[in-house]
């Protein structure tokens, strides 16, 4: 089915999906990409969903306050979104804060900075140089001031030379020619295509590919390429390799003019529906098999068109020297004597055998057993196809069984299974890394076993490329900072002020191991010192305190941030920093359509702030089942009096609090409500506060790390039910369990009592006291019912700071008084009441 013998013929590249398919009333999706599962509107009846959305987005935008979203500074943009190796350019980054940039951190090498001019608060100029044997494709930057670290954006790095859309082109009339082998920069507006026209000769190729979502905006674009007649050559909008984005790769049919367009696939565009459309005679394979190799490798590697039904598929084989390192997003080009591919192909580099697929496979015949671990790679080339595998394991081996089809833009929606040497069904799985499969396999006995591999649909073509990673159940660990906002990158960096303190919550995602984790912080930017506590080996995060001194110079750079868990004196796992950034997100939902994960930490000194914050050191512990109150001093320059919001992200298992503190505007005090519940973890554990206040932005300022410690509590009680009538009193017997001795006196009251009800609360009692006894007193007005939210609340006073515990709880039940009795009345007296005209004297004796 695969033929390797030269060019196919003219074909239509047809992609059927789109962001919304139809637009107006009754609105329905249609299914996207027929190799894909791309589904990225739920109905919308009545209205444009894209449309609605966009509204939707704006609401939202204007609903949440600045405070929430801003950092300083801020990356909004850089434009224009892409330059050409070999050359200067001018950057334009967009946000806010931005005029005291001093640097722009690149994370690869490649772009150099020449110059930082500022245009505005909010607008900078970058001159960078683009070396010629830069990295092609995305590059994230940021920018340092001297205030803080803004988000990261990327700017995109390509072969071909860039034109840019010149308007009008809106009619095929009208169409913009170009040459051959160029980047068009261009912008589609609502209910917009953009034509370009370019000449070919029959036989030639013509390759177009655009980059928009990857771009940074809600923005699905759809391609095509007409003849002279208007007739579609090829049309491609999602497609599994390049998601929303799209492309196509055909031969001409004859000699002439033909037409390119571009469209928003809803005719939805906007101000920001930017696009880079590449043009040429370029290879633009859908495929690669296999899917991953060694590194630094020499293999050969079968790059295969996007496939069309009922048309034989064109694949070349094609010696390849493998990259020795993965680098930013990873893949590998694919290049001829025409040119090479706008974009990579994504490409697995591991240290694994590769086992190509060999037919016939497709049901449980003899064939020879695999040792593990192995990577499987193979094509359910039509549909129907079934791939089975043979491998051996002993028993109590576990192994992680890990299917790439989607990850690799695969169209292959694979359905995994493992069978047992009898055939028998053992363990399955479909979509665990949605849509991607995973299955971690442990072997119940020595012998051999199958692997079976299929689509969910039991679809299949020549492109349906996958690759089965059979591995042992290594260790891994990764770092990162948690979220504190959805929708941006607030906090995500370390700026540490002059003589001053930041603070994170780190992360760690161990896997297959537990244990604790040491942070490393040996390469730090200088004057930054770390600040932290071994992360618990039940704890997936630890607070982190970064100082910086008086003296250190502003400054920064991005860090490989390291975390190590120690096996022995000689072994060690050792991890390092990842951050994801949602880049382009869209509905339902805020669905995530591209993101950018980076794999170092920005840090930098930046100018002293106005204020410091400080935790008083607690010289008492909280007790489980109680509370406590932390006291914040802001030490502020004079002159500063802006109101400070406090925060208390860290929270030992058990202990809870409030989102946020005030302190008011010139006041340099406040208390830090803390509690625990009854199963709060004993132990000493590290606590900061962090606060934001308006000083050219947003700043943030952290505490020390100080230490709060949980304690069990010194006494508890048990208190008797009670049960009375409205007016009535009675006593409420508080047997004291003395847990711990202490010092000198301690105070018992009952709270929650409810109105109307008296009792005689507070106690004194001492660690010899046994028994309390309070007086309950109701009257008339007393409400009826149970009351069970009375607790007596105990106060020890060590060291001239309280120990709060809630010791116990009390139920009191108010009953409703019963009616009288009536009264009872003899014969004697109902005759006096029936004959009052004789007296009582006339009655007659009974006797």
């Amino acid at each position: 089915m695969i033929d390797e013998s030269g060019p196919r013929s003219s074909v239509s590249a047809r992609s059927r999906g789109s962001l919304a398919s139809l637009l107006g009333a009754g609105c329905r999706l249609r299914p996207v990409h027929r190799e894909t599962d791309y589904n990225l509107l739920s109905a919308c009846p009545g209205a444009n969903p894209v449309i609605c959305w966009i509204l939707l987005a704006m609401l939202c935008a204007m609903w949440l306050p600045s405070s929430a979203v801003a950092s300083t500074p801020r990356l909004n943009s850089i434009t224009p979104r892409g330059v050409k190796l070999d050359g200067e350019y001018t950057l334009k980054f967009s946000g806010e804060r931005l005029n005291d940039a001093e640097e722009i951190f690149f994370y690869d090498s490649g772009i150099t900075v020449v110059s930082i001019e500022p245009i505005d608060a909010n607008n900078i100029n970058v001159k960078v140089n683009v070396a010629a044997d830069c990295r092609v494709g995305e590059h994230v930057a940021q920018v340092r001031t001297r205030n803080g670290i803004s988000d990261y954006r990327s700017v995109f790095v390509g072969r071909l030379p860039e034109v840019a859309e010149t308007e009008p082109n809106n009619e095929l009339s009208e169409s913009q020619k170009i040459d051959m082998n160029v980047t068009v920069t261009g912008i589609v507006d609502n209910e917009d295509i953009d034509y370009f026209c370019i000449e070919g000769k029959k036989g030639d190729r013509v390759s177009v590919e655009v980059e928009a979502i990857r771009l940074g905006f809600l923005f699905d674009p759809a391609i095509a390429l007409l003849d002279k007649n208007r007739f579609e050559i090829a049309v491609s909008d999602d497609t599994p390799l390049t998601k929303q984005d799209s492309f196509f790769s055909v031969l001409l049919p004859e000699d002439g003019e033909y037409f390119i367009t571009i469209r928003e696939s809803s005719f939805v565009g906007n101000g920001n529906s930017q696009y880079r459309l590449h043009v040429g005679n370029f290879p633009r394979p859908a495929a690669v098999y296999p899917a991953g190799g060694k590194p630094g490798d020499k293999t050969t590697l079968q790059f295969i068109d996007a496939y069309t039904e009922g048309e034989t598929i064109r694949a070349v084989s094609k010696d390849v020297d493998l990259p020795e390192v993965e680098g930013f997003r990873g893949g590998i080009f694919y290049a001829d004597e025409s040119g090479v591919s706008p974009t990579p192909m994504p490409f697995r580099l591991t240290d694994l055998e590769n086992h190509l697929e060999i037919e016939p496979n497709n049901n449980f015949e003899e064939m020879t057993p695999l040792t593990l671990p192995v990577a499987i790679n193979g094509v359910i080339s039509e549909p129907g196809d079934i791939d089975y595998f043979k491998f051996t394991a002993k028993q109590g081996q576990v192994w992680d069984v890990e299917c790439y089809s989607r990850r690799i833009g695969s169209g292959l929606d694979a359905v995994i299974n493992i069978f047992d040497g009898s055939k028998k069904h053992l363990v399955g799985d479909d979509d665990a890394r949605r849509p991607d499969s995973y299955i971690r396999f442990q072997a119940p006995a020595d012998g051999d076993y199958y692997v079976r591999v299929y689509d969910h649909l039991r679809r299949g073509q020549p492109d349906f490329v996958y690759r089965l990673e059979l591995t042992s159940a290594e260790p891994a660990l990764t770092l990162g900072i948690n979220r504190i906002d959805r929708y941006s990158q607030q906090r995500q960096t370390i700026a540490v002020p002059q003589g001053g303190r930041f603070a994170v919550l780190m992360s760690a995602t161990r896997k297959n191991f537990g244990g604790e984790i040491n942070l490393l912080g040996d390469n730090l930017p200088p004057g930054i010192k770390l600040i932290a506590q071994p992360m618990n080996s039940n704890l997936n995060e630890m607070p982190v305190v970064f100082e910086a001194d008086e003296a250190a110079p502003l400054g920064g750079a991005l860090v490989d941030f390291r975390g190590q868990y120690k096996l022995d004196e000689t072994r060690s796992i050792t991890g390092s920093f990842s951050n994801s950034a949602d880049f382009v997100l869209g509905p339902p939902n805020n669905a995530v359509y591209y993101a950018c994960t980076v794999d170092k930490l920005a840090f930098a000194v930046i100018e002293k702030l106005p204020f410091k914050l400080e935790i008083v050191q607690p010289s008492v512990p909280m007790v489980r089942d109680g509370e406590m109150s932390v006291k914040i001093i802001a030490h502020r320059d004079e002159g500063f009096d802006e109101q400070i919001n406090l925060q208390f992200p860290f929270r030992s298992p058990g202990v809870g609090t409030t989102y946020q503190v005030v302190m008011p505007k010139g006041q340099s005090e406040a208390a830090y409500p803390l509690n625990a519940n009854g199963s709060a973890q004993v132990g000493k554990w590290p606590m900061y506060v962090i606060g934001t206040s308006n000083f050219k932005g947003p700043a943030w300022s952290s505490s020390q790390l100080a230490e709060l410690e949980i304690a069990e509590p010194f006494v508890t009680t048990e208190i008797t039910r009670m049960s009375i009538e409205p007016g009535e009193s009675t006593q409420m017997i508080c047997k004291l369990n003395q847990l711990k001795p202490f010092e000198g006196e301690a105070t018992a009251e009952i709270l929650g009592i409810p109105a109307e009800i008296m009792i005689d609360s507070p106690k004194k009692f001492t660690k010899d006291t046994q028994e309390l006894v309070f007086n309950v007193q109701t009257n008339e007005k007393s409400p009826i019912g149970k009351h069970g939210g009375l607790f007596c609340r105990i106060t020890i006073t060590q060291n001239g700071e309280p120990i709060i515990s809630r010791a116990g709880n009390a139920l009191l039940q108010i009953n409703k008084p019963k009616p009288p009795k009536p009264p009872v009345t003899s014969t004697t007296e109902t005759s006096a009441v029936a004959n009052p005209v004789l007296g009582a004297e006339a009655l007659p004796n009974p006797n």
